[in-house]
């Protein structure tokens, strides 16, 4: 995730900088998400809208978007070897605020939980699991809040 979220971050910064400006004054940062509105169970071929809460740590930090990715694990039966394996979606997400760098002083610090709304359609039927990056912990490994839902 942490690769996904780097490449992510310098694509947009590629992306969106000026090459006659020599000054750039902001960069792209994942903002731990602290929770998330997931409806634990939602209908196929409908529109659902999941509400991130995010830390924003001063107050050069903005919105700028939502990283999504997803896949498929499968999962055999351990009981019953000849089963079909089921399947079960990951959806992971990860906040991104765009960052000003201020040059007339520093930002203030801010103690204040943000909201995003994220729009989800669901098209297939299933188990999925949502998955928000919270951060890292003491050995720089990736952190998520996880909530299962059933697609019907």
């Amino acid at each position: 995730m942490k690769k996904l979220l780097l490449l992510f971050v310098a694509t947009l910064t590629l992306a969106s900088c000026d090459t006659n400006d020599d000054n750039i004054n902001y960069y792209y940062d994942a903002v731990p998400t602290v929770s998330a509105d997931v409806p634990p169970t939602m209908e196929t071929d409908k529109a659902y809208t999941i509400t991130i809460d995010y830390k924003k740590p001063t107050n050069c930090y903005t919105f700028a978007t939502t990283n999504i990715e997803g896949r498929i694990i499968e999962t055999e039966d351990p009981d019953n070897p000849d089963a079909e394996p089921t399947e079960t979606r990951i959806i992971t997400m990860a906040v991104i605020n765009r960052v000003d760098i201020k040059t007339d002083g520093e930002c203030e610090e801010l103690a204040e939980i943000a909201q995003t709304p994220v729009n989800f359609e669901t098209l297939e039927s299933g188990s999925y699991i949502f998955r928000f990056w919270a951060g890292v912990d003491e050995n720089e490994e990736d952190i998520f809040l996880e909530y299962p839902a059933q697609i019907l």
